[in-house]
């Protein structure tokens, strides 16, 4: 592709993106967040129990606030700086892996341009609240595909260290390890098991054994999924996911002082009804894996296809599944979002059936992106969930994606 071997606009491109985290560098983001914990990680002080700025808390790990703490007494500007441009320099690297894939390179070239054009829309709300908060999540999603990636091509190793690296920093990562298993890759897995388990106790060699432990124990009772604040996920207006949603529908009166005026509840139930809920709809949507993997234990998938449609789910309902999930941290849906796409520019629709697609498609993208095309509603849009709502549905586009390919030996171009 031209376009993309254009020297020219690579420098327009890089010189845009340096200018960008430039301007986003004056301030603190959740970066200073970690830099703090990171200065404060001597045995006096609990990270975990601790709250920064406004009572935010370091959900992080302990050894990545080890990494970090030799630059704590740099410049702060300077130092958020680097951070954004090595979020940028990852996101780069997801996107040229995207564009390198055998599956992306069957398509022809300007099918291929619009195809990534389209990818890279999808993208930009998640891409701009990553830099603007100057959050973790490119990193977490570039373990991810990437740990993947190397596993797939038996470079186990490699692929094991930086997935088990994904989930020692925020545990999101974890539910891949079950994946894994099912497809068949258990060296995969105990190699992954054993690289997190060693990460977990290499801060000990630093900061001693019996501190670290103790700091293990405060994440684990932080982290905790039965904690109230977990089931009633409503600290914050701009909370999106299942347990935020199925609060704000199930309970009347939910702990959310940000809330508006407006009716948003359908139900009121006890804490112990939407708990029992909110474990049954995340069950349903993680058993819902094995309608794009089928009951085949322990095999591979047929094909590159079927493992990044399979995969892409997974990854999907990741930010749905977990609490406490801003906007930023649904960047783990765009892999789907690229499945679907792809699907769209590589197979016969019957026009009906195609137009209704792109339809549903256009409502996905208003609910990620509303907030930078009409800003003036964000509450609105933040107090309803509607950027869940998307999320959610992606689900059955992405099923019926999957029931019309699954059947074929191969991509109709």
């Amino acid at each position: 592709m031209n376009f993309l071997k254009n020297k020219i606009v690579w420098a327009f491109l890089t010189l845009a993106a340096i200018l960008f985290c430039y301007s986003e560098s004056d301030g603190r983001g959740d970066f200073y967040i970690f830099i703090s914990a990171a200065d404060d990680l001597t045995e006096d002080v609990d990270i975990f129990k601790k709250t920064y700025v406004d009572g935010y808390h370091y959900f992080y790990s302990v050894l990545f606030a080890l990494v970090l703490k030799p630059f704590a007494a740099l410049p702060f500007q300077g130092l958020k700086l680097s951070w954004l441009l090595l979020n940028v320099f990852l996101f780069a690297s997801l996107f040229r892996l995207l564009i390198q894939s055998p599956l992306v390179n069957k398509l022809a070239e300007r099918k291929r341009f619009i195809f990534l054009g389209c990818v890279l829309l999808f993208s930009v709300r998640f891409l701009k609240d990553n830099i603007h908060h100057s959050q973790i999540t490119i990193l977490i999603l570039w373990c991810c595909v990437y740990g993947i990636y190397y596993i797939t091509e038996n470079k186990l190793v490699k692929g094991a260290f930086i997935l088990a690296l994904g989930i020692n920093i925020k545990l999101l990562p974890i539910v891949l390890l079950p994946y894994l298993f099912y497809r068949g890759y258990f060296k995969a897995c105990l190699l992954t098991l054993f690289f997190y388990t060693s990460l977990l106790f290499l801060p000990s060699v630093f900061i001693g054994h019996s501190y670290n432990v103790s700091l293990l124990k405060s994440w684990l009772q932080l982290i905790n999924p039965t904690n109230q604040n977990h089931v009633l996920d409503v600290e914050e207006r701009t909370f999106h996911g299942l347990s935020t949603l199925l609060s704000t529908l199930l309970v009347k009166d939910v702990p959310d002082v940000y809330a508006l005026s407006n009716k948003r509840n359908i139900a009121d139930v006890s804490l112990h009804t939407l708990s029992l809920v909110l474990l049954i709809v995340r069950m349903c949507l993680v058993s819902f894996t094995l309608y794009f993997t089928g009951i085949k234990f322990f095999k591979k998938a047929a094909t590159a296809w079927h493992q990044s449609v399979e995969l892409s789910y997974v990854l999907m309902i990741i930010p749905l599944i977990f609490p406490h999930q801003q906007p930023y941290a649904f960047l783990f849906v765009i892999p789907a979002v690229c499945c679907i796409l792809y699907y769209l520019f590589t197979h016969h629709i019957s026009k009906n059936k195609k137009k209704l697609v792109q339809a549903l498609l256009v409502v996905v993208f208003l609910t990620f992106h509303l907030k930078l095309i009409l800003g003036e509603f964000n509450n609105y849009y933040d107090h309803y969930k509607i950027l869940t709502y998307g999320t959610l549905l992606l689900i059955p586009i992405l099923t019926w994606v999957w029931k019309n390919s699954i059947w074929e030996d191969e991509i109709i171009f």
